[in-house]
């Protein structure tokens, strides 16, 4: 075979490839949490999100209504067909939260006095800035026939909300019965409520907050003076 064919049969060899990306790309949803199961029997990877650096895509964020009620849909759960598996039946995707709800009150990290509900259907939960060791979700629905998932979850706050930033750490994982995946790393999905100051700030305590261990006997206060500790590091770099 000729160089010229050679180089002809790479062009339409990468042009093929590029079609099926853009195919792929086109049934995600932006803005939407990407989850992919690359090992069978492996854990639930998200991906997406604007957090860059450590911990990217497994950062969130959503934005609650400028008026009550509060309650939004953003961010939604997304998947290419074939994810998971649909045989002997489609799987069943349940959510969990793994820790309290965090909350960023525009200076520092403190415990919320409100509550953040996640609402499917019928169906909801409510965690608060107590539930230390998490609280259990629910069974949201199957995949689809062709092994997808793509959902939106309600989540809302109560009127009356104190203006901030705040954190709901979660996991996605199988329903009792469900196989070929397991639980994923939890993942954070910030929201937005009201006027907050130093956001980025703000995004920086809840991600530590969210994912760095604590260390035993330390509760919220220190982590978030750890937290603080960071932000204002990262801040005198990037002023250098």
């Amino acid at each position: 075979m000729s160089r010229f064919a050679n180089t002809f049969v790479f062009m339409l060899a990468f042009a093929a490839q590029a079609a099926v990306a853009a195919v792929a790309a086109a049934q995600l949803h932006s803005g939407d949490i990407d989850l992919d199961v690359p090992v069978v029997g492996g854990p639930i990877v998200t991906s997406g999100g604007d957090w860059t650096g450590t911990f990217a895509g497994r950062v969130f964020e959503g934005v609650m209504p400028a008026s009550p009620p509060y309650v939004t849909e953003a961010p939604g759960f997304d998947s290419l067909d074939g994810t998971f598996p649909v045989v002997p039946a489609p799987a069943q995707i349940r959510f969990d939260f793994v820790s309290q709800l965090l909350y960023w009150n525009g200076t520092a990290l403190t415990t919320p006095t409100s509550a953040l509900t996640v609402s499917f259907s019928s169906q909801s939960a409510t965690v608060t800035g107590s539930d230390a060791s998490g609280k259990a979700g629910f069974v949201i629905a199957p995949v689809s026939a062709q092994g997808a998932f793509h959902l939106h979850l309600d989540y809302s706050l109560p009127t009356g909300a104190a203006s901030g930033l705040y954190g709901a750490v979660l996991s996605l994982g199988p329903a009792a019965g469900s196989t070929g995946f397991t639980t994923s790393d939890p993942f954070l999905i910030t929201f937005l409520h009201g006027s907050v100051a130093d956001i980025p700030g703000g995004m920086d305590a809840l991600v530590n907050a969210a994912f760095v261990p604590e260390p035993s006997g330390v509760g919220i206060a220190g982590v978030a003076a750890a937290a603080a500790a960071i932000y204002l590091r990262r801040r005198a770099a990037r002023h250098r």
